[in-house]
């Protein structure tokens, strides 16, 4: 520990009042191009490491009769350059028909410990073709038991070990994934910082994104 640091640790014990210093701020604290560096940087790691708090987003949909649904994906896949993130599901889960009905949807990040909020606005699109094999084959098979259960996702259930699993599934559980890529049109970044929050937006929706600050 440096002696600056001890100093500044002594004089929050002897003088209770007085509030030990925080954390360091950002690099990009005020760097509105380097906050939308950070804020894919965070979410490329999400993808790596499992755990980091943008490895489980939550993603809102919009379902066939207009009522909004919220749930934890895994985020797999991090394309910064094409502005895409991607994530798995079954093909017979109520996901699906959300995306056919409306593809709009958004995503929700937050890690605790850094106190940064991703508030991302995409558009779903299911895979298929080549892209679809490739996110297929990328898969382990503990990821592919979850596609060999016989009931749908959300089936009413006696007893949890009412589940099936079918070992001889076809295409060990293939026919029932169903990768989603979500085209980021916008991302809303949010730090909050003791010596005063960051809020930014940043927008794809153009051949040139555009990023501007944002009332905190």
């Amino acid at each position: 520990m440096s002696e600056t640091s001890k100093d500044a640790n002594l004089s929050a014990e002897t003088n209770p009042g007085k509030k030990a210093a925080g954390p360091p701020l950002l690099g990009c604290y005020d760097d509105l191009d380097g906050s939308c560096t950070h804020a894919w940087a965070l979410l490329a790691r999400g993808v790596k490491d499992r755990r980091s708090p943008f490895h489980t987003p939550s993603v809102a949909t919009i379902t066939p009769h207009g009522f909004p649904e919220i749930r934890t994906v895994v985020l797999r896949a991090c394309d910064t350059d094409a502005h895409n993130l991607r994530f798995h599901t079954d093909t017979r889960s109520g996901k699906i028909a959300d995306i056919q009905q409306n593809p709009n949807a958004s995503l929700h990040f937050y890690d605790h410990g850094a106190k940064i909020q991703l508030r991302v606005r995409a558009r779903l699109e299911l895979l298929t073709g080549n892209a679809y094999d490739a996110a297929w084959n990328a898969t382990r098979p503990m990821s592919r038991e979850c596609y060999q259960v016989t009931q749908s996702p959300g089936s009413p259930l006696s007893v949890p070990s009412d589940v099936v699993f079918d070992a001889d599934a076809t295409n060990d559980g293939a026919d029932h994934f169903a990768p989603v890529i979500a085209h980021v049109q916008q991302i809303e970044w949010l730090y909050l910082a003791a010596r005063g929050h960051r809020r930014a937006i940043f927008d794809f929706t153009t051949p040139e994104p555009q990023h501007n600050w944002l009332v905190p």
